[in-house]
């Protein structure tokens, strides 16, 4: 099934940034939050820089800065407040993803994006970066070694698990195991390492600052239901399921696209592969880094491709196909930050900055907002 999606999702650009694994998926999951948002009053919000060439990750840098990976143009540019512009790392014909800044010291991926036109067709270099206060870059490790040498998900099953071998053979292609595959896109530095989201290997992993990787959780396939809804997105994949499998669970793989660490939380998210991020069906999780306690914060989310926590624990989260940037809050999920197209969110202090229309063909802007005391 990995080839039959994976030829159709080359042509689309979030393809491009999330595992290029099988994953069919239904939009009605059980437990935690549903993310169909109500809408707050936002606050007014300031556009610090437009045109940006897919912008996909945003943090907060030095001096009231923001560090943004654009991440198609291969290029990590820092904005200031006012919206001037400097380059920091300028890497044609790579990717560059996953910014995260700590103590003067900014990290980031830059990774290789191979010729073929179909994303992990092959394992490729996917390098974390360090950039000091100076500018100077520095190889941290290259993750795919740690892919290459352990394949956390490569036992795992993925597709239908449970149909009959007769009727399997009436669609192979909704079955497969985990491909060697690194992608990492988010990043949270912490004092002596990074938490990293491999988004190809499904996988949270810790990276110490001398390049010394450590798993810290596989994701787990996440189990959604074959129904109507998901023969007629196949359909228009071009794709068939047989009635044998209706009603069958499909395994999709859990792409992290985002990850926060707070105090002994990480929080990520997690979109289930393609097409996934047409029918949401993303999550928002976090995990208890000394107990690996994992709790589910919210579901039925449109894409979620960034999290931020601020310091009344409340949960944000960006959709790149849904209303904006929501709050989780209490139980509930809204609105506060209503733009199409958000592909990333951070907050620091009292400021939610975010990246919106990241995809648009007219480029992307750097908007920020304030926040509210008890949010």
């Amino acid at each position: 099934m990995r080839n039959k999606i994976a030829a159709i999702a080359a042509a689309s650009a979030i393809a491009m940034i999330m595992s290029a694994g099988p994953a069919l998926a239904y939009p009605n999951g059980s437990g935690g939050t549903r993310g169909h948002a109500s809408h707050s009053t936002p606050t007014p919000v300031t556009e610090v820089a437009s045109q940006l060439i897919s912008p996909l990750k945003v943090a907060f840098g030095s001096n009231g800065n923001f560090l943004v990976a654009e991440s198609f143009a291969g290029q990590l540019n820092s904005y200031s407040a006012q919206g001037v512009k400097t380059t920091l790392v300028n890497a044609p014909g790579q990717e560059i993803a996953g910014v995260s800044h700590l103590a003067g010291t900014t990290f980031y991926f830059n990774n290789d994006q191979g010729a073929g036109p179909e994303p992990g067709g092959e394992l490729l270099p996917a390098r974390l970066m360090s950039l000091d206060q100076h500018g100077i870059a520095h190889q941290i490790t290259d993750l795919s070694v740690f892919e290459a040498a352990n394949d956390p998900d490569g036992a795992t099953v993925y597709g239908v698990r449970d149909a009959s071998p007769t009727c399997l053979a009436q669609a192979p292609y909704l079955q497969s195991t985990g491909e060697l595959f690194s992608h990492p896109y988010s990043s949270a530095p912490v004092k002596g390492g990074v938490y990293v989201g491999d988004a190809g290997a499904n996988t949270l992993l810790y990276v110490s600052t001398n390049g010394n990787v450590k798993l810290v959780k596989a994701l787990p396939a996440e189990a959604l239901t074959i129904d109507a809804s998901v023969v007629a997105v196949a359909a228009e994949m071009g794709m068939t399921i047989p009635e044998c499998m209706m009603g069958l669970t499909y395994y999709a793989q859990a792409v992290p696209t985002d990850i926060e660490i707070d105090g002994q939380w990480l929080y990520y998210t997690v979109l289930p592969g393609v097409p996934g991020e047409a029918l949401g069906v993303g999550k928002a999780y976090r995990m208890n880094v000394n107990s690996g306690t994992t709790q589910l914060l919210a579901q039925g989310l449109a894409a979620p491709t960034g999290i931020a926590v601020d310091k009344s624990n409340n949960v944000y989260v960006s959709a790149l196909f849904g209303d904006g940037v929501s709050v989780i809050k209490n139980g509930k999920v809204s609105t506060v930050l209503p733009a199409a197209m958000v592909s990333d969110v951070e907050v620091g202090g009292a400021t939610l900055a975010a990246l919106t229309n990241s995809l648009a063909e007219t480029g992307g802007s750097l908007v920020t907002t304030g926040l509210r005391n008890g949010r």
